[in-house]
């Protein structure tokens, strides 16, 4: 049974979806671990992975079916700044307008990630065919 798993996983090593479960199960796992070295609750850095889930699979989802920039950009960054902005919140940490703009750019960062890894994919996506 085990070899079924290791063949489906070395005929689909490049798909996508491989790659953001091992690149998810790696986060999981480092984080768990810095967690029970800091003796704080296993489930205390949860909202990082939800936000790489959240941004890679958006980065599949706008590769796949947005295929102009300026789209992809707008409800990118608007997802991004209102996830950060719930996150602030409900750590205490918006403090005044600075807080706002330091969130700003935060999100404008991480759409440019975003951004990044869909042009990766549409290349690849294009070399394949």
């Amino acid at each position: 049974m085990l070899k079924n798993y290791i063949d489906w996983f070395k005929n689909n090593q490049n798909t996508p979806i491989v790659r953001m479960l091992i690149m998810i199960s790696v986060t999981v796992f480092v984080t768990l671990i810095l967690n029970w070295v800091k003796g704080t609750s296993l489930t205390s850095n949860v909202d990082y992975i939800v936000c790489l889930i959240i941004m890679y699979s958006g980065a599949l989802f706008m590769n796949r079916y947005i295929h102009y920039t300026w789209i992809q950009f707008t409800p990118s960054f608007f997802v991004v700044f209102i996830i950060l902005t719930i996150q602030m919140f409900s750590d205490g940490s918006y403090v005044d307008y600075t807080s706002f703009i330091v969130t700003d750019g935060v999100a404008l960062f991480m759409v440019f990630m975003m951004l990044l890894v869909t042009k990766y994919f549409s290349k690849l996506n294009r070399l394949k065919k």
